[in-house]
């Protein structure tokens, strides 16, 4: 793991397999499009990252407005993540507010970016429309997306939060299962891959939760 930098005292961190990966594929793109389509390229994939630590760090000052410190910011291959402890907060008005902090950064910088795009400024549609993707996808009801634990808050209205937090787990599975049927069916091989790849990334943190949550029911 490798600190890149850190913004008001959060380290911004990169795991070493993400790294190689994607010099990997920078250096792949340099092989087969030549110097100056890799400097675009490379430019894009700058851009996606910092919307992913934008949307990860409006988690961090959210929590942090809850008196809740963020550990790290870290950047996977399928994203990133902000190190909160929320377990005190799971379930809780605190816990929605901080988990639609995130998408709600990217709505943000999508809104700013829509004057730039008219005026089709370099790269600023493809960015608008990259934060407005990443907040939407964020805020699909599945856990652990933000919209899944969103999803929970709203259940603990009607339900405690171990029950809240398996019954959205339940829905989560079968938001899965829909999503790569629907992939499958309608879509081509990249979109079927991706549909495939999320469903196990929700399926496993989906049944790792449930666990955690059953031996505190049966406790």
């Amino acid at each position: 793991m490798r600190e890149l930098t850190k913004f008001k005292n959060i380290p911004i961190m990169i795991g070493a397999n993400t790294l190689r990966l994607l010099l990997f594929a920078v250096g792949l793109f340099l092989v087969f499009n030549g110097l100056s389509a890799t400097i675009s390229f490379s430019i894009l994939i700058s851009l996606i990252l910092l919307s992913i630590v934008a949307h990860e760090l409006g988690h961090a000052f959210c929590a942090r407005a809850f008196g809740c410190e963020t550990k790290r910011v870290v950047i996977t291959p399928l994203g990133g993540y902000a190190q909160i402890d929320v377990e005190d907060f799971e379930g809780t008005e605190a816990e929605y507010y901080i988990s639609a902090a995130g998408p709600f950064v990217n709505f943000a910088i999508a809104g700013m970016l829509i004057p730039f795009a008219f005026f089709n400024v370099e790269h600023t549609r493809y960015l608008m429309m990259l934060n407005a993707a990443i907040a939407l996808f964020n805020l699909i009801p599945a856990y652990p997306l933000d919209g899944g634990r969103m999803l929970r808050c709203l259940l603990t209205k009607k339900y405690n939060v171990i029950d809240a937090t398996l019954i959205s787990c339940k829905i989560s599975h079968v938001l899965s299962f829909f999503t790569v049927t629907l992939a499958l069916y309608y879509g081509n091989l990249i979109i079927s891959l991706l549909a495939i790849i999320t469903a196990a990334f929700i399926y496993t943190n989906c049944r790792s939760e449930e666990r955690k949550f059953e031996e505190k029911k049966f406790k």
